[in-house]
C-alpha cells in the first residue's frame, strides 16, 4: 500500500546530522502512513526504521536538484520537507497532512532547540525576533497562523505541498541553486491562486548556525543572494521591505557622518533599548542573551545592510555585462 505522505530529505550531512532527524520521526504520534527518501551523494547508515527510507542518489549539491529527484520517487499524495538539522515534533506528520485538508502548501515554525549551545540560542534570538530579526514568521516563537501574505512567511526545512499542486508548478527551479528555491515554488504558487497557510501546529525545531562566525556566514550568503535576486528576478522578494530596511540604514548612517558623537551616542542607547523590548519575548525565556542581545542585532543587521548592497551592486553589474 503507498503511504500517504513522502518525508523528502535533502542531506549534506549523512553521518552526523540525519540520523538525529530520523529518529524525530520514529517517534511521530498519529501520523498517517509515512516513507522518508533521503537524497544524498552518500547513501546513509543501513538501520532498521519502522518506517521506508529510501535512499536516492545525488551527488549535485543543488537543493532544488536533490528535491525535485526524491520527489519524483515519492509515492505518497502528499510531499513533506525537512533539513537534516531539523528534528520534527511528534505531531508534525499529522498537522501538516490535516493542513493540506483545506490548503495546497502548508507550512510551520521552525525554532531552534532550547537546549541548543549558547552561540546558537543567540542566533535563535536573531532570527525569531519580530520585525528586527529575519522578517519570516516562521522562524519565530508563536507566529500567528492562517493564510500566508508572503512566500517568504514559510520556509522550507518545514513545508508540506500536495502532490498534485507540487507537479503542477514543475517542482524548484534548479537554476536559482542554492537560497531562495522555496520562496520562488511559494511565489509560483501563490500566483496561480493556491492557498497556503502557516500553521504552528506544524512544528520542527531547527538548529541554527552558531553566533558569530558561521551565522553571519550564513546571512551574508542569504543577503547578498537577496540583493541579487532583486535585480535579476523582479517579483521574487518584497522590494518594500528591502528598500524599507536599506533606508533606515543610509538615515542612520547620514546621522552619523553628519553629526557625528550628537547623533551617535544618543541613537547607540535607543538602538539597544529597542533590541532589548523587541526580543523580550524570545530573551525572557533565555536571560543568559540579554547582554549580548544590542551588539549581536547590531553585527546582524550590518552583515544584512552590506549584504544587500553588494548583492544589488553584482546583479546590477551583470544586467550591465549583458
Amino acid at each position: 500500500m503507498d503511504p500517504d505522505v513522502s518525508v523528502v530529505i535533502a542531506s549534506e550531512r549523512v553521518r552526523t546530522l540525519l540520523p538525529d532527524c530520523l529518529r524525530s520521526l520514529e517517534a511521530s504520534s498519529g501520523a498517517p502512513p509515512f516513507e522518508v527518501l533521503v537524497a544524498s551523494a552518500q547513501q546513509p547508515e543501513s538501520r532498521p526504521w519502522p518506517f521506508s527510507v529510501t535512499w536516492v542518489p545525488a551527488a549535485s549539491r543543488n537543493p532544488g536538484y536533490r528535491r525535485n529527484l526524491a520527489a519524483a520517487r515519492a509515492r505518497g499524495r502528499l510531499l513533506a520537507f525537512i533539513d537534516d538539522d531539523a528534528a520534527a515534533e511528534p505531531a508534525w506528520l499529522a498537522a501538516g497532512a490535516s493542513a493540506l485538508e483545506d490548503a495546497e502548501i502548508a507550512g510551520g515554525p521552525d525554532p531552534g532547540p532550547r537546549d541548543a549551545p549558547y552561540s546558537e540560542r543567540l542566533a535563535d534570538l536573531l532570527l525569531a525576533t519580530p520585525w528586527i530579526g529575519s522578517g519570516v514568521p516562521a522562524h519565530e516563537w508563536r507566529p500567528r497562523g492562517g493564510p500566508v501574505r508572503s512566500p517568504h512567511d514559510v520556509a522550507l526545512c518545514n513545508l508540506f505541498i500536495r502532490r498534485e499542486t507540487f507537479e503542477a508548478l514543475g517542482g524548484f527551479d534548479e537554476s536559482l541553486g542554492y537560497i531562495g528555491e522555496d520562496t520562488d515554488l511559494v511565489r509560483r504558487a501563490l500566483q496561480r491562486g493556491a492557498r497556503v497557510v502557516l500553521d504552528p501546529a506544524v512544528l520542527v525545531h531547527h538548529r541554527r548556525r552558531g553566533f558569530p562566525g558561521p551565522y553571519l556566514a550564513q546571512r551574508w550568503r542569504y543577503r547578498v543572494k537577496t540583493g541579487r535576486l532583486i535585480v535579476e528576478r523582479p517579483g521574487l522578494h518584497a522590494r518594500g521591505r528591502v528598500a524599507g530596511f536599506l533606508a533606515a540604514g543610509f538615515a542612520a548612517s547620514a546621522g552619523a557622518a553628519l553629526l557625528g558623537p550628537r547623533f551617535i551616542l544618543p541613537a547607540l542607547g535607543l538602538y539597544a533599548l529597542g533590541t532589548w523590548i523587541l526580543s523580550f519575548p524570545v530573551w525572557r525565556r533565555d536571560p543568559a542573551l540579554v547582554p549580548a542581545v544590542p551588539f549581536a542585532f547590531a553585527a546582524h543587521h550590518a552583515t544584512y545592510f552590506a549584504g544587500l548592497l553588494t548583492g544589488i551592486a553584482r546583479g546590477l553589474a551583470g544586467a550591465a555585462a549583458r
